[in-house]
C-alpha cells in the first residue's frame, strides 16, 4: 500500500488562519484533493523546508501513522 508524506511548508500554515481564505491551510488543501486516492496521507512533516531539515529518500519504504502522526523510514538493505 502507498501513502504520502507531506512536509512542512513555511510561512503558508499562517493562511489557514485567514477567514477570507476559508481558514484552509496548504496542508488542508493537499490533504483535500489527495484524499480521493484512498491511501494515508500525513501533513506538517518537519522535512522538505526549513532550517536543517531531515531528507526522506524518495521511492524508501517507510510506515505512516496519520492517528500518531509520524512516519518511520525503513532501512535500506544492500
Amino acid at each position: 500500500m502507498g501513502g504520502i508524506a507531506l512536509g512542512q511548508f513555511i510561512d503558508f500554515e499562517r493562511d489557514a488562519d485567514d477567514a477570507t481564505l476559508g481558514g484552509w491551510g496548504i496542508v488542508d488543501v493537499l490533504h483535500d484533493r489527495l484524499t480521493r486516492l484512498g491511501i494515508p496521507i500525513l501533513g506538517g512533516l518537519p522535512a522538505g523546508h526549513g532550517d536543517n531539515p531531515p531528507t526522506i529518500p524518495l521511492g524508501t519504504q517507510a510506515t505512516i501513522d496519520t492517528a500518531a502522526g509520524s512516519l518511520v523510514i525503513q532501512p535500506t538493505v544492500t
